[in-house]
């Protein structure tokens, strides 16, 4: 069966808001008792190429990752690099979801990842969607759904409404993305006049611009475009014995409790979803990433949760003492805690013991509030990849699949991406597979002086290069 992700590929990537650390995170938030990731059973329902679950394979060898798509391109990709890349603990399958509860048992999953699939697909798959991470997940799983949200759903649809008028009946995959792009820079400019709602919609023209081509021709062009909103999606999740945790997204982690100090109410999923319904209307949201599970949650916000967690930061101290990510400016005002996460973002990517830092419980909370905006990340222990190279260093073994592939973009083993076009450092990556000595990396003509192949290796570990 060809489908339109044959014709045109969709640019899959890892996507760290999937990643069952963080999935775990937020249930041992919420009292939760989540499967330890490193052997968890993770399940990708429609992922493209499955890359981003291969990524977390790559991370934890002991977890066992299985991934279906229906478009046969995609998963023959997926296959090539899990083959390139002799991961063992990865299962690709071309697979329709409507019939996908056939090949997997119940509970057979303590994670389980859609995304991107929710809002893009007929009316009939998106329950079998939603009735198939039910029927899978296990009973201390999470499940992790993303979809295009109301109200920020109604310009895009608005949006999606003139494109296909711009398109007509053009079919050609190129041509149809070169009259919508003819269309949006024309759109994008403002006019003399415009209405606040006129507004909003060039300002969304001129995001979707920066979208690569293939991004606009499934997501604003594709035969589906259903945005939900968050109360209807919870009340398909509860239709099939799942419960609301709470987001994923950056100030949406705590969606799923309620406010501190506040008193325990009757219907306490029902109270947090109304309170983040409402905030979706406040802030016209265009997304959600929205997570489910069996148990039930705690949804009352206790720090101390956190003291056994682990942290990692890429937040960077300043002269006057506040700190910085992009651009964004923060104070912390008590100094034991500014000097321990100065020191934790030193040792990115690595994390530290959160339980070394501090375990004042006003501190433990400041720190969750980082959390909820990104500034930090938890995990749930230490980092799957070394500090300094081993004996015999060995570059992860994605990493090494996908140089293989000759892929520029490759993923490291904490779940994101990093392009290297180097020729010495490619080289050196696939020099250093286990079997040698520094010393012999080193005597290999990788174009990498010898003097300079530890400390070349040593930066390949703060890259999470290097796999332990």
């Amino acid at each position: 069966m060809t489908t339109p992700y044959d014709r045109v590929a969709y640019p899959t990537t890892v996507f760290a808001q999937t990643n069952p650390e963080r999935l775990a995170v937020l249930a041992h938030l919420a009292g939760l008792n989540p499967v330890p990731v490193q052997e968890a059973r993770i399940l990708e329902i429609g992922g493209g190429n499955c890359v981003n679950l291969i990524a977390m394979a790559a991370m934890w060898p002991g977890c066992d990752a299985h991934g279906f798509d229906l478009s046969e391109t995609a998963i023959a990709r997926g296959q090539e690099i899990v083959d390139a890349s002799g991961l063992t603990n990865v299962t690709l399958a071309v697979e329709d979801i409507c019939e996908a509860h056939h090949r997997y048992p119940a509970g057979a999953f303590d994670y389980v990842i859609a995304h991107g699939v929710y809002a893009w697909v007929p009316d009939h798959v998106r329950e079998a969607t939603m009735r198939l991470a039910a029927h899978v997940l296990s009973d201390r799983g999470v499940a992790f759904i993303s979809y295009n949200a109301m109200p920020g759903g109604h310009v895009r649809m608005i949006m999606r409404e003139m494109l296909l008028d711009a398109i007509g009946v053009i079919d050609d995959p190129d041509e149809r993305i070169a009259a919508v792009r003819d269309f949006l820079e024309d759109y994008a400019r403002a006019r003399d006049g415009d209405e606040p709602l006129a507004t909003t919609l060039r300002q969304q023209a001129g995001n979707m611009l920066q979208r690569p081509d293939a991004v606009l021709f499934h997501d604003e062009l594709g035969p589906c475009f259903n945005p939900q909103r968050l109360l209807d999606v919870a009340a398909a999740a509860h239709a099939n014995g799942l419960t609301f945790l709470t987001d994923a997204g950056r100030n949406r982690q705590l969606d799923g409790f309620l406010a501190d100090g506040a008193d325990m109410p009757d219907d306490p999923e029902g109270t947090v979803l109304l309170a983040a319904s409402r905030d979706d209307y406040a802030a016209l949201r265009y997304f959600r990433q929205s997570l489910f599970v069996k148990q039930v949650p705690d949804r009352r916000i206790d720090a101390t949760r956190i003291a056994d967690l682990w942290l990692s930061t890429k937040i960077r101290r300043q002269d006057d003492g506040t700190f910085v990510l992009g651009d964004d400016v923060i104070t912390i005002n008590d100094d034991g805690l500014a000097d321990a996460l100065t020191r934790a973002a030193a040792a990115y990517p690595q994390r530290v013991p959160i339980s070394a830092m501090t375990g004042d419980p006003k501190l433990l909370r400041v720190i969750l509030q980082l959390y909820t905006e990104w500034y930090v990340t938890l995990h749930p222990g230490p980092a799957p990849f070394p500090v300094v190279p081993a004996e015999r260093p060995c570059s992860g073994a994605l990493v090494r699949g996908m140089l293989d592939l000759g892929e520029t973009t490759l993923c490291t083993l904490d779940h994101g991406v990093i392009k290297i076009e180097q020729p010495e450092l490619r080289a050196l990556l696939m020099a250093a597979d286990g079997t040698r000595t520094v010393g012999e990396i080193a005597a290999l003509d990788t174009g990498i002086p010898p003097e300079d192949t530890l400390a070349a290796l040593t930066a390949c570990c703060s890259k999470a290069l290097m796999q332990a």
